[in-house]
């Protein structure tokens, strides 16, 4: 968050015109009379800030930026669901082998609560929800712990509760996947594409009660 935008909100500036001169913010702020000039010619060039000789006022563009910080910073630090819309995609057909295996199924069993279905559905988030994804990621996970099974390592699995067409499960992600930042795995007691009648290229959202 831009600590001048801050500074002059906190200062009544987006109400009213307020009277603050560069060596006063300079002082609040830290920083010399010349930089606090240099960045008030910088946030009025980029329309955030209607200066007068005697006066300076907050746009409505400045407002809309601080919002959308305290949104995020909302959403950060108290939680909230995250709905995130993408299309059924095809995977690598790996999901029902690793589900199906003996230390995940009872991992998952004890941290989530249910007995998944040996599969994963791929869900291919729409561009303008990556960011969403994103955020989703900066929570704290459940843990489903990595094990030794048979002579080979399998990794740890972080997961985030889930409701996706009226079903509970959980989105997850493998510490060793393959997937890239635009594809999503969920996890269920059912089988999804079955269950909500659901094709590849279906469209579909899901809720993370993160």
């Amino acid at each position: 968050m831009d600590e001048l935008l801050l500074l002059l909100a906190k200062r009544g500036a987006m109400g009213a015109r307020v009277r603050l001169t560069t060596s006063e913010i300079g002082h609040l702020l830290g920083m010399s009379q010349q930089n606090a000039s240099v960045r008030l010619r910088s946030l009025e060039a980029g329309g955030m800030v209607e200066r007068t000789a005697s006066s300076l006022k907050l746009t409505a563009k400045a407002g809309a930026a601080l919002r959308s910080e305290f949104s995020d910073l909302k959403k950060l630090f108290e939680g909230g669901s995250i709905r995130l819309r993408g299309r059924v995609a095809v995977g690598f057909k790996e999901g029902s082998f690793f589900i199906s295996l003996p230390g995940y199924r009872k991992a998952i069993e004890e941290k989530l609560g249910f007995s998944p279905y040996p599969g994963t559905l791929n869900l291919e988030i729409i561009p303008r929800h990556v960011e969403r994804r994103l955020e989703l990621r900066s929570r704290a996970p459940i843990e489903i712990a990595g094990f030794s099974y048979k002579g080979k390592t399998y990794g740890p699995i972080e997961a985030y509760r889930c409701r996706v067409g009226g079903i509970d499960g959980a989105v997850i992600f493998p510490r060793r996947s393959q997937h890239g930042l635009s594809v999503i795995e969920i996890i269920a007691p059912v089988f999804l594409m079955g269950e909500l009648r659901l094709k590849f290229g279906s469209e579909l959202e899901v809720e993370v009660l993160a």
